[in-house]
């Protein structure tokens, strides 16, 4: 039976965004859509309530915790992460979908693999994104060219893993998607996508904190590999 798929939209005062993008969703895609909202005060909620899609609240800070909290609601086998920010285009929606469907565990967005490019990045951000992706290659077989980027499905047994939570600290969500699915040699796959300009041209990442967080995280995940941490039992 194929796997289900849930669309889930984190979004923070996106409103200008959502406006411009979301009508271009093919809602018919997805077994259930999700907005996790980090209190927006722009209009962003009352907007995707009038599109008729299910809001909830931001339970704890930080954008890892909220989609990491907003999947434990959702019911269905698969999530694919959309940003309402303009980084993401809907073309690769079906594509995504229907990889999933057909048993991938993850499946990113690359706007490193030709003839995709991305229009957001600048000379930090891309130099970070490359060696980051890089790093993360050698955690397991899946030759990775895009760690970081927000636009992937992914079943939700990845995040079950007790690495995930273990090492789930800071802004470190989608690049730890990638690390524990190639660790764990799950079905993988790339698919080529632009990351457009944002809209509004407003970059709410801290690079040099986030960059700092994804590095603990990489060599915290390489101690692990090779055999130099040991992961606690979880909490009862």
């Amino acid at each position: 039976m194929p796997a289900t798929v849930a669309l889930l939209l984190p979004t923070y005062n996106e409103i200008d965004g959502f406006r411009a993008i979301f009508p271009q969703v093919d809602c018919a895609l997805f077994d259930d859509i999700l907005v996790v909202d980090g209190g927006s005060t722009d209009g962003t909620v009352e907007y995707a309530m009038d599109q008729g899609l299910r809001v909830m609240t931001q339970l704890r800070k930080g954008l890892g915790f909220a989609v990491m909290d907003a999947i434990a609601t959702l019911e269905t086998d698969c999530v694919i992460e959309f940003s309402m920010d303009g980084n993401c285009m809907v073309e690769q929606l079906p594509l995504l979908v229907q990889k999933l469907r057909e048993g991938y565990e993850m499946v990113g967005v690359s706007r490193y693999l030709p003839p995709a490019r991305s229009y957001d990045d600048d000379i930090v951000t891309g130099f970070g994104n490359w060696m980051f992706s890089k790093m993360i290659r050698f955690l397991g077989p899946y030759p990775v060219t895009d760690a970081l980027n927000m636009y992937r499905g992914f079943h939700r047994r990845v995040i079950a893993f007790p690495e995930f939570e273990a090492f789930l600290r800071g802004p470190v969500f989608e690049p730890l998607v990638t690390a524990v699915s190639n660790y764990r040699r799950l079905k993988m796959l790339e698919i080529p996508g632009d990351e457009p300009a944002r809209i509004g041209g407003v970059r709410k990442m801290r690079v040099l904190y986030n960059g700092s967080c994804i590095l603990w995280m990489v060599l915290r995940m390489y101690l692990l590999k090779c055999g130099l941490r040991k992961l606690s039992p979880p909490a009862r």
